[in-house]
């Protein structure tokens, strides 16, 4: 196992619904990504979060996951970063992608379309967790509005020392952002990479996002805060670190199963 892992975050300001323009802003941050375990991108970072979803929806080994291979080549890392993937006669899903210099390891599928904004009626749900070995360290993606529900964390907690969340959060709800990654992290004793965009979305550019993409270590703290701008933003992590506070604070083996309720 790989005692430290050093990731990389680019906070991305997302063009809309224009894909090579998007491929084009992460080649620019190429001669910052040297050294890294592994470099994550937002939540269909290659289109933004558009509802065009038959429009923009690709086939896997398609443009943006050979482009997030071209980066995991050209970086030696392990690249994540979200897509629209066809889901044959079906919508498609809203898809998370972990791809090495070898080729796509893992593909994770949102399990909770964002109802709020009509994401339900665009997309299909995925129904899987995934834990990812990745240099001897067990990563769990996810996809934004996850993010408010535990239960999806809570499933793997334990298993997982890196939850990895990609999203296009808008800076309107900014605080509960900030605020759920902390508990995310605290209640599973996990680190938790929170990477947001930044930048106005849609066609009018009505929906501003501010970014604050942030690494919180396993007792909450906030070792990273990328801040409001375009910007790659770095940290290393500590399994040993993750250990000591595990044995120290063994809070998980006190998880319990709930009864269902009854109504009297």
């Amino acid at each position: 196992m790989q005692e430290t892992l050093r990731i990389a975050g680019i906070q991305l300001d997302i063009s809309w619904e224009d894909q090579e323009k998007n491929f084009q802003k992460v080649e620019n941050f190429l001669p910052k990504l040297e050294n890294f375990d592994l470099i994550l991108l937002p939540e269909m970072f290659s289109t933004g979060f558009s509802m065009k979803s038959l429009e923009f929806a690709e086939d896997k080994e398609g443009a943006t996951e050979s482009f997030l291979k071209h980066i995991a080549h050209k970086t030696g890392s392990l690249v994540g970063g979200g897509w629209i993937e066809k889901n044959g006669s079906a919508l498609p899903f809203n898809t998370f992608s972990l791809v090495s210099p070898t080729g796509v390891l893992a593909r994770y599928r949102k399990i909770h379309p964002f109802s709020f904004a009509g994401e339900d009626k665009f997309y299909t749900p995925g129904n899987e967790l995934i834990v990812l070995d990745w240099k001897g360290w067990k990563l769990t993606p996810l996809i934004c509005y996850d993010l408010r529900f535990p239960e999806s964390f809570r499933q793997t907690s334990g298993i997982t020392d890196l939850y990895l969340v990609i999203a296009n959060w808008p800076s309107v709800r900014i605080s509960h952002w900030l605020s759920l990654l902390e508990a995310r992290a605290l209640e599973n004793q996990a680190y938790v990479f929170g990477l947001n965009r930044v930048g106005s979305a849609g066609r009018k550019e009505k929906l501003f996002h501010n970014g604050f993409s942030a690494i919180i270590d396993p007792w909450g703290r906030k070792s990273i805060d990328s801040g409001e701008r375009e910007s790659l933003f770095s940290g290393s992590l500590s399994i040993v670190e993750l250990r000591e506070i595990r044995a120290k604070n063994p809070y998980l083996k006190d998880i319990q199963g709930i009864k269902p309720i009854h109504y009297f």
